[in-house]
């Protein structure tokens, strides 16, 4: 009777057993990185403070997009949910990288926001994250042949706030 494929069926199985960790801290683990205490949670538009008008409208579209395809959670109203997502915009700034020699025209461009943002349990009211100062940028080409315009820089800006954002929500290693 052969029974190496035994042996090995079951030296397999007990190694998957040990591969795997209940929790995510000591190991790999199946376990949600992301605080499971919640379930829901409310994103009032974001406060801009800056004369660049649709810059929070964009940003909150975008975290709401993130939270709800890359988190547990789910988004809801402010009655409704068991947690609360809020954040200021308090600055953008455009960066020119390069000119062009001939024409004096900024050929690359960095759009620039600087964000402050609280996540709070609204059962206890504490504050399970806060970020001041939160920064994030994006890349716009504005001169021929590219032509880009200070749009495309704002929303990839949006776009890595909102996946930073979505980032700090993670449970705490």
């Amino acid at each position: 009777m052969k029974t190496w494929p035994i042996a090995s069926m079951l030296l397999m199985a007990a190694l998957a057993q040990s591969g795997c960790a209940g929790d995510p801290t000591s190991g790999y683990s199946t376990q949600s990185i992301f605080p499971t205490k919640y379930t829901t949670v409310a994103v009032p538009v974001i406060e801009n403070q800056t004369y660049f008008r649709e810059i929070g409208f964009m940003l909150t579209q975008a975290l709401i997009t993130e939270i709800e395809s890359r988190t547990p959670y789910k988004v809801t109203s402010e009655t409704r949910a068991d947690s609360l997502l809020t954040g200021r915009i308090t600055a953008v700034e455009l960066t020119s990288l390069s000119q062009n020699e001939n024409t004096g025209l900024d050929e690359e461009v960095v759009v620039g926001v600087t964000i402050d943002f609280e996540w709070m349990d609204l059962e206890t009211d504490a504050t399970i994250v806060l970020r001041s100062n939160f920064e994030g940028a994006g890349l716009f080409v504005p001169t021929p042949p590219s032509g880009e315009y200070l749009e495309i820089g704002e929303v990839a800006v949006v776009q890595q706030l909102a996946s930073d954002m979505v980032d700090e929500m993670q449970a705490a290693w």
